[in-house]
């Protein structure tokens, strides 16, 4: 919401609370006068209209001085003496104002000297200014801490996406050395044909990271063939000794994700699994949905127990630490990054909870 949307709506409220104030005291002074001037015998009418033309003015006055300081950024000290300013001349003005009308139109000749009469009228003028100041006080004190709530979610909102934007940018294609270096092998051997392939795998990918650099949801197919890209281009590079096999739920298919999150684990696969293999290497994607789960799967056959758990220590502390601190980010601490070895088959799994996803989408 906009700041000229922000400040339209809060003086929208403000006449509506200063409507209500103004005629609760309205209502309330009129039954007041209702019940006890015709005990003395008196004509109720007077009173009413004399109070009337007090409450109007009181509404006119402190409607536009509301409506003025409402947008002023100022500490509520600061609100409370510049209100102040404005009211005291207000009260001291219409409390002779509001005698003089008395005197003439409404109290009997033995009242009209009379110094009670005087004190009576401060008072009474003062009661309804004094409450609508308090209550504007506290009006504005809400507007405030409102605000600055918002400022604070805002700079939180802001310090998290360029958080996020970090993270992505560290995800992003380092693997451009070694794509360039089989794209000039490609060209010395005159592998045009491959060559072109490669590029056009290249930009595919490429275009897919550009396109997609919020963390804004976006099709699970979508984020499926930019890892098939990926993985072409690195098929491009081992040749044949490295297979691809997909396992897709078409059900799963139909939900959105955060963009690159299967990358990581693609690139820790080739890096420190298909890079130390001199045989055949096979890297395994399985997407699954469960009850309440969207499960993403990347497992590769690496040398096992000659690296520690299938992939180097070293790997939690780059691009995987990264995956996991973006999914904390995205998700609260409510989706997981786990790594599990069955004999020379090591899977990454990102379990991604159905209800988050929703409710981002």
């Amino acid at each position: 919401m906009s700041a000229a949307v922000n400040v339209a709506v809060n003086k929208e409220r403000f006449w509506y609370w200063h409507l209500v104030f103004w005629l609760s005291y309205l209502l309330i002074k009129f039954i007041h006068l209702a019940v006890l001037v015709p005990l003395d015998d008196r004509d109720v009418f007077p009173y009413l209209m004399i109070y009337l033309l007090i409450s109007s003015v009181n509404f006119v006055v402190t409607g536009y001085l509301g409506q003025k300081e409402l947008s002023l950024n100022v500490s509520i000290k600061q609100q409370a003496l510049r209100l102040a300013w404005w009211l005291i001349p207000l009260w001291l003005l219409l409390t002779p104002v509001r005698q003089y009308l008395m005197i003439n139109y409404a109290l009997m000749p033995s009242e009209t000297d009379s110094l009670l009469q005087y004190a009576l009228a401060f008072n009474l003028v003062l009661l309804p200014i004094a409450g609508w100041f308090a209550l504007f006080l506290v009006y504005k004190a809400n507007l405030l801490n409102r605000a600055e709530f918002r400022q604070q979610q805002e700079l939180a909102r802001q310090a998290r996406i360029a958080r996020l934007k970090v993270l992505r940018y560290q995800l992003n294609p380092h693997f451009m050395f070694n794509t360039l270096n089989a794209l000039n092998s490609l060209i010395v051997q005159h592998k045009g044909m491959d060559a072109e392939n490669l590029i056009l795998q290249l930009s595919g990918f490429l275009r897919h990271s550009l396109k997609n650099h919020t963390e804004h949801l976006i099709p699970l197919r979508e984020e499926l063939d930019a890892l098939a890209c990926y993985l072409a281009i690195q098929q491009v590079r081992f040749g044949e000794r490295l297979e691809i096999n997909w396992q897709l739920d078409e059900q799963a298919l139909q939900q959105k994700v955060p963009p690159l999150l299967l990358q990581p684990l693609a690139e820790n696969a080739i890096k420190y699994a298909v890079s130390e293999l001199k045989g055949h290497a096979t890297i395994e994607i399985e997407v699954t949905q469960q009850a309440n789960d969207l499960v993403l799967k990347l497992s590769d056959n690496g040398p096992g127990t000659a690296l520690a758990a299938g992939w180097p220590l070293q790997a939690s502390f780059g691009s995987l630490h990264n995956l996991a601190e973006r999914l904390s980010l995205l998700f609260h601490g409510k989706a997981s990054l786990s790594f599990h070895q069955e004999h020379h088959k090591f899977t990454g799994q990102i379990s991604l909870p159905l209800e988050l996803l929703h409710a981002a989408d």
